[in-house]
């Protein structure tokens, strides 16, 4: 007993779990793993919160548990806490397993009630065993090096102390100290796929090798340590190669991104949080020379342009349309801003129902005058040419935009004609020149680019 709670002390420090005799929110649920973590943090001198989930899942089994797990607290003397849940309805109703749902609602309530009662985390019951099974569960449906580390022994609010204990050393720490604890029969069963590993795969690995479990919980350490090296490559992979831009967009440098030793990998730290999978991944990394092509993931773009793959921001997908200022002033008190952001008009050269509609508020202004993004085959007369029309499509391609800046550029329209391009360029036909008498100014408020 005493070396079970020596090495359970060490682990806790060694991974900074807990500060000493903090509160703890326990998962009790009546089975050897809980109550041996609740019993063990409470020998270490933890004060126990124990927290128990009636899930009504298995009938009268459920109700032995929670009978168990009430008895077991006033016996030791810890402070409990019980809740009922409807696992099947809520299940339903988010469509998603049972299993599921009743982790969801377990590590919703735990949260809850660790804020409610001051502890310091929460701690769970998983073991050495449970961390191999997932392992091999992992690789049989395909994953990365994070899944191959398994469960950490601290991952935000939750704790695992029981990690460097084998399910082996539970039971028989239990039996030294005399307590019993409940079984679920569904454990014993081999109907689900972490039980199959469990029943059938480890067993049959132990015959092979009779330190499967110690080498493949040690190959687990292994590669929780190269976890760390390759967090950090990919951290300075990302700031090197990636820019986070103010309206959302995420630019990946891709000469840069070429230069690394595994391009796909830092693709998939970035992407694949927005739901592109591996087969995508591999089809942009092949397309990397073709500008303007497009990959979509969920309600998520990437397009790849001429020196940068551009991930399309959620800002940017929602963009609202400018807002800007109207005012008219005479010739000879106008100042020009060398600024984009303001455009200026021969007011005389504009229809005098055009002026007088953009100088009143919104409500009132004809149909005739409309802010709206590029249609295909639209056409406008550039400022400095003369007149002479050109395709906004090729007009745009000449200032080096991608395509996802030219689906949002706005556009100020009057009847059928192009009068700005807002904050680019506005139209020859209206210029300001020796015969103008009052200018129109118009200047943006606001326009996220």
């Amino acid at each position: 007993m005493r070396e079970v709670l020596e090495k359970v002390r060490i682990f806790i420090r060694q991974h900074h779990l807990l500060q000493d005799e903090s509160r703890v929110v326990v998962g009790l649920s009546g089975g050897s793993d809980s109550v041996c973590l609740a019993h063990i943090l409470d020998k270490l001198g933890y004060e126990v919160v124990a927290a128990h989930c009636n899930f009504h899942l298995r009938g009268e089994e459920s109700m032995r548990d929670e009978q168990f797990v009430v008895s077991l607290c006033q016996q030791m003397g810890w402070n409990l806490h019980q809740e009922d849940f409807d696992t099947a309805v809520y299940a339903r109703q988010k469509g998603i397993s049972i299993e599921m749902a009743a982790r969801e609602y377990r590590y919703d309530w735990f949260k809850r009630l660790k804020e409610e009662v001051g502890a310091e985390a929460i701690a769970v019951g998983h073991h050495q065993d449970d961390n191999v099974e997932t392992l091999l569960l992992n690789l049989t449906r395909g994953t990365g090096i994070k899944g191959l580390c398994g469960m950490q022994p601290k991952n935000g609010d939750v704790v695992r102390p029981l990690l460097c204990l084998t399910r082996k050393d539970i039971l028989i720490y239990l039996e030294d100290v005399h307590q019993t604890y409940v079984t679920d029969h569904t454990n014993l069963e081999d109907d689900f796929a972490r039980n199959k590993v469990r029943l059938d795969v480890l067993p049959l690995l132990e015959t092979i090798n009779q330190g499967a479990m110690k080498n493949l919980a040690s190959t687990q350490e292994n590669l929780t340590e190269v976890m760390k090296v390759y967090q950090q490559a990919m951290q300075d992979a990302i700031t090197n190669c990636v820019e986070q831009k103010e309206n959302g967009e995420i630019h990946i440098d891709i000469q840069k991104l070429q230069t690394l030793p595994s391009p796909i990998s830092l693709l998939h730290e970035v992407l694949s949080p927005l739901g592109f999978n591996k087969a995508q991944l591999k089809d942009l990394l092949s397309a990397l020379n073709e500008s303007g092509k497009i990959f979509k993931a969920a309600d998520r773009r990437v397009l790849v342009d001429r020196q940068h793959i551009i991930v399309e921001g959620n800002q940017t997908r929602n963009a609202q349309l400018p807002n800007f200022n109207f005012t008219i002033v005479p010739i000879e008190e106008l100042h020009i801003e060398k600024d984009p952001n303001f455009a200026y008009l021969d007011a005389d050269k504009l229809s005098i129902s055009f002026v007088s509609q953009l100088l009143t508020d919104n409500s009132q202004r004809s149909t005739d005058i409309t802010i709206r993004t590029p249609k295909e085959g639209d056409t406008f007369a550039p400022f400095g040419m003369g007149g002479k029309r050109k395709l906004l499509s090729d007009f745009l391609t000449d200032l080096k935009l991608s395509l996802f800046e030219k689906e949002r550029q706005p556009l100020l329209i009057v009847g059928n004609e192009i009068v700005w391009v807002i904050g680019r360029r506005s139209s020859e036909l209206y210029r300001v020149d020796e015969t103008t008498k009052w200018v129109l100014i118009l200047s943006l408020k606001s326009w996220q680019r």
